[in-house]
């Protein structure tokens, strides 16, 4: 007996198989059954032409019952489209779902990209603007997919998006309003903010004035609340994840190694840059909770203060802040606790300290400071030299 030739064809809700040659009807049982598991027929009709070389298999989908006929033939809804085959999504774009839609009805060619703006882990980061928009400006970061899933990235991109895109409404966090993938590559697009990184900052004027110092770290103390509020640990702050906005004040931005955790609750990944890191976390110490943040929020206060970063003993931390206040002094020494239950770690215990007596903090979420304004008028004072002001007017363009 030859061997059978199959060719299939799709058509909507229906396929047919053509088999060259009479062969016995259990021949073709079996080939019903082979095929089963990936062809979506409940039932088969041979038809047989007796003069016929050939035989036909009709294959259809389950009929329905003459109830629901009847309800369709009143119905509204197109029949032709309901009763199409569902066929299963690839898996490079199933464990991407939901928070990456496949269909979106913005997508990479809506964008101009205009330059680079930096280079990721997974991916780059572009300057891009809307097409159809009167000049809106966005920042598209573009990730491979075989990047994030041989790293085993997959819940981390799917954790950024998700707690950004939620908490991008403070006045404090770069919002995330689209996000989307194709076959190849994840897409993440958020408000792009022109202000440089604090980063940037620091690295041209060193160490900065006390009074900038409280404001920014006021902005970052609310930032911090906010997301602890909201069930979110962030774990990676430090002066390359806040940018500037055209006014000055802080924008938080890169959710990569956020994670969704309640209050109270308790997390063993140990993740981070290294000079942020609490000691809980290098440690490897089995748990740690949300007092990590505040610990790498004593680092960056610190750094602001003297633009190094803090050596370890108590003893050495004091002695590098010999120049600044005792209120600032005691708020780094108590942010920088190493054991974690007498570390500074709620908005409540931080508002109190010395270091922001008389201080309004709804000044600061209104934003009635001009940081901008503050570090000019500051460096004045204290320089009077116009080479200096001359760089803040670089940094500004």
């Amino acid at each position: 007996m030859k061997a059978a030739v199959i060719i299939f064809t799709y058509r909507h809700h229906r396929s047919y198989v053509l088999i060259q040659r009479s062969v016995f009807s259990f021949f073709l049982y079996n080939y019903t059954q082979i095929l089963s598991p990936f062809y979506p027929w409940n039932s088969v009709n041979f038809h047989h032409q007796c003069s016929a070389k050939q035989i036909h298999i009709h294959l259809r989908k389950r009929p329905w019952s003459r109830e629901s006929k009847k309800k369709w033939k009143d119905s509204t809804i197109d029949r032709l489209k309901a009763s199409k085959t569902v066929w299963p999504i690839p898996q490079i774009e199933q464990v991407f779902l939901p928070d990456f839609k496949i269909r979106s009805q913005i997508n990479e060619y809506s964008f101009k990209s205009l330059e680079l703006i930096c280079n990721g882990v997974f991916g780059k980061v572009y300057k891009v603007e809307k097409l159809n928009s009167s000049g809106d400006l966005y920042a598209m970061k573009i990730l491979e997919k075989s990047s994030v899933v041989y790293e085993n990235g997959v819940q981390q991109v799917k954790n950024e998006v998700q707690i950004q895109s939620l908490c991008g409404h403070h006045p404090f966090i770069v919002n995330c309003p689209f996000f989307w993938q194709n076959r190849n590559q994840l897409f993440v697009v958020s408000e792009y903010v022109g202000g440089g990184e604090l980063l940037k900052l620091l690295q041209k004027y060193g160490p900065l004035p006390e009074e900038l110092c409280r404001v920014y770290f006021a902005e970052l103390v609310i930032i911090i609340d906010f997301l602890h509020n909201a069930g979110v640990i962030y774990r990676d702050i430090k002066p390359e994840n806040i940018l500037l906005d055209d006014n000055g004040h802080l924008q938080l931005i890169d959710f990569g190694l956020s994670k969704w955790l309640p209050q109270g609750c308790y997390t063993s990944t140990i993740c981070g840059t290294t000079q942020y890191m609490a000691p809980e976390v290098l440690e490897s110490e089995p748990y740690y909770s949300h007092a990590v943040d505040w610990w790498s929020a004593g680092v960056l206060l610190f750094q602001m203060l003297t633009d190094q970063y803090p050596p370890k003993s108590h003893d050495e931390i004091n002695i590098t802040l010999e120049n600044v206040s005792k209120g600032a002094t005691d708020m780094v020494l108590k942010l920088l606790e190493t054991n974690q239950q007498y570390r500074l770690k709620s908005f409540h215990q931080i508002k109190i300290q010395s270091f922001f007596h008389n201080f309004n903090f709804s000044d600061i979420t209104l934003k009635k400071h001009k940081p901008n304004e503050l570090l000019k008028k500051l460096l004045e004072e204290t320089t009077g030299n116009n080479h200096v002001f001359s760089h803040f007017e670089e940094f500004d363009d």
